[in-house]
């Protein structure tokens, strides 16, 4: 790593929550870098640091941050459109070497995520994975210009994904209206019109719609997991249909139903796509439920092919 040390000018609060003991008198243009021992874990702590760092790369916007308890850096891009790194790392600010690549990843937007208390995040993902091993935040472009905010360890664990608030990304359950409703409406983003939506009930939810030319975009919202964006080729020949269409009401009704006339277990698992693949001008629903196949129209009435 290589750090071109700066003379640092913080505020009085910053350095209340950096360093111990800092004077009421302004800084001169030659203070020294900032003395080890910074915690970042405290309230307001990361946030100063971040917007100390983005300000000294000029930018208002970030292709990436990251946070531990001890150090802060943030990436972004010069006016060449490439990756530029500054960090705080053993009490020094400064430019630092990157390896990062830009391939048309979002910027963001840093003050869009609440890192008002980053210690309040750690301890929550550790709740969630059952370790604060060398933790660290990242707010990255996680796939297909979906920007999300993350906590990961060392050694890894499960990685635990927030919103933008700070609030932990809801757990889907996709054996239920509720979790069908959200998981179709985080892949669904801005799309009006789909190719098909896929429904796993321990899989997930995917759509398929078009892509640029010649292309297929696959979002795909699994139970712990954000929105992950594959592009395939060719394009799919299926007609585009509303998917306002599709109600996950009638969805869990039919699976509830010929769980009920088929004997099947409460929880046996089942599967559906609802697309229009015979041209009808209307979408129906393909399901497999347990050992039982059947098709419905949208809403829920069974159909022959």
């Amino acid at each position: 790593m290589t750090i071109r040390p700066r003379p640092l000018l913080l505020t009085g609060w910053l350095c209340g929550l950096l360093l111990a003991g800092c004077g009421t008198t302004s800084p001169s243009p030659t203070a020294s870098p900032t003395p080890t021992g910074a915690d970042f874990t405290r309230p307001g702590a990361a946030a100063a640091m971040v917007q100390q760092l983005l300000a000294d790369a000029g930018s208002h916007r970030a292709l990436t941050v990251e946070v531990t308890g001890t150090t802060v850096e943030v990436t972004v891009l010069n006016s060449a459109e490439q990756p530029v790194a500054w960090a705080y790392r053993d009490g020094t600010i400064g430019q630092v070497t990157t390896d990062q690549q830009y391939v048309d990843q979002a910027t963001f937007d840093v003050a869009r995520f609440n890192l008002s208390d980053v210690g309040g995040l750690f301890r929550a993902a550790e709740g969630q994975s059952g370790s604060s091993s060398n933790q660290s935040l990242t707010i990255v472009d996680y796939s297909g210009g979906e920007v999300m905010m993350s906590v990961s360890t060392v050694p890894e664990s499960r990685t635990v994904f927030f919103n933008e608030d700070g609030s932990i990304l809801q757990t889907l359950n996709f054996d239920t209206t509720g979790g069908v409703e959200a998981g179709i409406k985080d892949a669904l983003g801005s799309r009006l019109t789909v190719y098909s939506i896929s429904v796993d009930s321990s899989q997930g939810v995917s759509v398929d719609y078009p892509g640029a030319t010649g292309t297929t975009v696959r979002r795909t919202r699994t139970s712990k997991v954000p929105v992950t964006t594959n592009v395939a080729v060719p394009k799919v020949d299926l007609p585009v249909f509303l998917a306002t269409k599709v109600d996950p009401a009638r969805i869990i009704e039919v699976v509830d139903r010929v769980r009920a006339s088929a004997g099947l277990p409460d929880d046996v698992g089942w599967s559906v796509v609802i697309d229009d693949r015979r041209n009808l001008g209307a979408p129906r629903m393909y399901f497999s439920i347990g050992t039982k196949v059947l098709v419905t129209d949208v809403d829920g009435n069974e159909v022959i092919g």
